[in-house]
């Protein structure tokens, strides 16, 4: 899906007023992060030098992606003891449930996630990659690197010089993998399918009770989440695909009867030796 046909597939409905009010006020929010990343303030020379240092690192091995959707409950992570993995946002819930702990994890939406469960996120100890803007709400440890988002949609191979967010965190996971150096790429838990409907963007108050991830209780009532703009995050994964083949690499989706229909499907027992 090409920009200019992302943009002429969105719908009347999907324009509603609390989205487009939304878009401006990130923007004008966005300008002191701008400035303070573009014109390489001291925070933002520390922070790329970070991120440089993690360039092409896992070059020629493969990584397993690991979303945060239903499917898990089906999905036997302990196979992923040995793998190099990457988690994203809650993911770190998982290590209580089933004792799955990933190499890395990436967090990058600053109201649903970062600022509703700063202290959890605070005490991870292992490699976090947060939001460039949220970076006044954590301590600035040895762990922790920023990655910066903008507006414009690509597939950024060059985390230095920026990212676009791309409707989804799995979509900067994907560029992580890529500026890492990881030659197979494994999505998991992907389900890409919420049981609530709606206005792409359109906040949505918790009951507690929703079932898209792979807890009960992720968000607990009275929290906020947003539907997900499932047109935006295809056009980010196809550029991604895009990009990985042109190199010679590869990105599967190796989840369970998720309806991401972007990659190509591979079994996730078969990526294992004896299963």
């Amino acid at each position: 899906m090409s920009r200019l046909k992302y943009i002429k597939n969105i719908s009347v409905k999907e324009l509603s007023l609390e989205r487009l009010i939304n878009v401006v006020k990130v923007r004008i929010k966005d300008i002191p992060h701008f400035l303070a990343w573009h014109l390489n303030s001291k925070a933002a020379k520390k922070n790329k030098d970070r991120l440089k240092k993690i360039h092409n690192i896992h070059k020629g091995q493969r990584v397993f992606i690991v979303a945060n959707g239903p499917s898990l409950k089906d999905t036997d992570l302990s196979l992923l003891k040995n793998e190099i993995t990457i988690g994203m946002n809650r993911i770190y819930l998982s290590s209580e449930k089933n004792g799955f702990t990933p190499t890395y994890i990436v967090v990058q939406d600053i109201a649903v996630q970062l600022k509703q469960f700063t202290e959890d996120f605070e005490r991870l100890e292992l490699p976090k990659f947060f939001n460039w803007n949220a970076r006044k709400y954590f301590t600035w440890k040895d762990n922790l690197s920023f990655i910066r988002l903008d507006f414009t949609p690509r597939f950024s191979t060059d985390l230095v010089k920026t990212t676009w967010g791309g409707h989804s965190v799995t979509a900067v996971c994907l560029q992580l993998a890529f500026y890492m150096g990881f030659d197979e790429v494994y999505l998991v838990g992907k389900d890409h399918n919420y049981e609530q409907k709606g206005v792409p963007g359109t906040l949505v108050i918790a009951t507690g009770n929703e079932a898209n991830h792979f807890v009960k209780g992720y968000y607990k009532k009275g929290m906020g989440w947003r539907i997900p703009d499932y047109k935006g995050e295809e056009l980010s994964y196809k550029m991604a695909r895009q990009v990985f083949e042109k190199a010679g690499r590869k990105v599967y989706d190796a989840t369970i009867n998720g309806n991401l229909q972007v990659f190509e499907k591979i079994g996730y027992y078969s990526l294992f030796k004896n299963n």
